[in-house]
């Protein structure tokens, strides 16, 4: 008998695409076969951030249904949804976040049984981190999970809901997966998880943890994920200095009003987030900053915008994230009543790409005739250019061979666009 062939889709964050390697890898070992495309059984790894993001993630269940697949749906989406997910027809298996190396059985047990299984655990206080190792070598950079969940409520927020209580992997557990990521080729590894900032028992482990990280043997680079403002520390700031650390930060900004901050529950104000950028830049003066925004949060005035749009030029931001407010049933801000139009809210996520634009290429033209290191993808552009990233987070395009993959090479800046800069290759 034929093994059964298994495929995924990924919704989401960098946690979920580790998340996604995880699955796959236990899926091989249970005897599947993971292919690209169409499969006898699909395993959707959902987001649910947004409402837009639940409705793509039915989107898609309900696509690969009407071929004919049997439909495997995990993560944050059923972990809040599980009754909306289990009446979607042609899915076979509802699994949350929790306990995901058990996904390939509860899948063996749907195909013997002919039905579907639904097995979404709820999240409790003191529950364990689940140690979810990814082997995969064919790669240049690798997402090491260090810490899930978040105990913060943001009040536009359903991610604590999703991914439950905070908790953290052990320094030694962190250590070995990162040495067997190192010796597998691996050049870049990037601390990822829900809130790292979070990171540990103890205030200040977060930053050991990455100075323990930066001493291993063979690691090129180190690369920080989302910190929240108010999670900064100098200590945090001093890891810059490290000289495999990432000058790369992504500090979520939401909104540019003290007013609308507090009102979405954030826990700093802008001259707490500008003393930030202001430090981070002295350690480290190329440093790329990348932001998320939040436009049309129920309350928020053209006042309060035109605040946000000045915050984001005083910190001259690399690179903007920007969404439209979405209510999430069970938030805190589902029940706000200044609502905000849609039709205004759009405008402003508009206004913000526009404005991201404009600060990335302004970023990108203060490198150009400089000299920086990249570290070459594995994929080639479609016009046959190679690209890769900068330490400060600045996509790369460049002509090149083969052999150049999966290596950290010398350019040379030589133009700048708004979504990355042109380079040659240094002999």
């Amino acid at each position: 008998m034929s093994r059964k062939t298994v495929s995924f889709r990924t919704f989401g964050c960098k946690q979920n695409r580790y998340d996604t390697d995880f699955l796959r890898e236990s899926f091989e070992k249970k005897g599947f076969v993971a292919v690209q495309g169409d499969a006898d059984v699909v395993v959707i790894n959902t987001c649910a951030v947004t409402s837009r993001s639940a409705q793509k993630c039915r989107q898609a269940i309900r696509s690969h249904a009407r071929k004919g697949a049997k439909v495997v749906v995990t993560g944050c989406y059923p972990q809040i949804a599980s009754d909306e997910v289990k009446d979607i027809p042609g899915v076979i298996v509802v699994s949350g976040v929790r306990e995901r190396g058990r996904l390939p059985d509860l899948v063996l047990e749907a195909l013997e049984c002919g039905e579907p299984v639904v097995e979404v655990k709820p999240h409790v206080e003191g529950e364990e981190f689940e140690e979810t190792t990814v082997e995969r070598p064919d790669l240049t950079r690798a997402f090491l999970k260090i810490q899930e969940g978040c105990g913060d409520y943001c009040t536009y927020c359903i991610v604590p809901y999703a991914r439950g209580p905070s908790r953290s992997r052990s320094p030694e557990s962190v250590i070995r997966e990162a040495e067997r990521l190192v010796e597998r080729g691996y050049k870049e590894i990037v601390l990822t998880g829900t809130h790292i900032g979070l990171y540990g028992e103890e205030e200040g482990m977060l930053p050991r943890l990455i100075e323990k990280v930066s001493r291993i043997p063979g690691l090129i680079r180190i690369r920080i994920s989302s910190l929240e403002p108010h999670d900064v520390t100098p200590e945090l700031i001093d890891c810059l200095r490290l000289p495999n650390v990432c000058h790369h930060l992504h500090l979520p900004l939401q909104s540019g009003s003290d007013r609308i901050l507090r009102m979405m529950g954030r826990r700093y104000d802008i001259a707490l987030f500008m003393d930030i950028v202001q430090r981070a830049r002295r350690v480290a003066p190329d440093l790329g900053l990348t932001t998320d925004i939040i436009a049309g949060f129920p309350g928020e005035t053209e006042a309060d915008f035109r605040d946000t749009l000045a915050v984001a030029r005083e910190a001259g931001f690399s690179r903007i994230h920007a969404f439209k407010y979405s209510p999430r049933p069970g938030t805190r801000a589902y029940g706000f009543e200044e609502k905000v139009p849609e039709k205004v809210k759009e405008e402003r996520v508009s206004t913000l790409i526009s404005l991201g634009r404009e600060l990335s290429e302004a970023f990108h033209r203060r490198l150009v005739g400089r000299d920086y290191e990249v570290l070459v993808e594995d994929d080639r552009e479609k016009d046959g250019f190679l690209a890769g990233f900068t330490r400060n987070y600045v996509r790369c395009r460049f002509p090149g061979e083969d052999d150049l993959k999966g290596k950290v090479i010398s350019v040379t800046v030589q133009e700048a666009g708004p979504s990355d800069v042109t380079c040659t290759p240094r002999r």
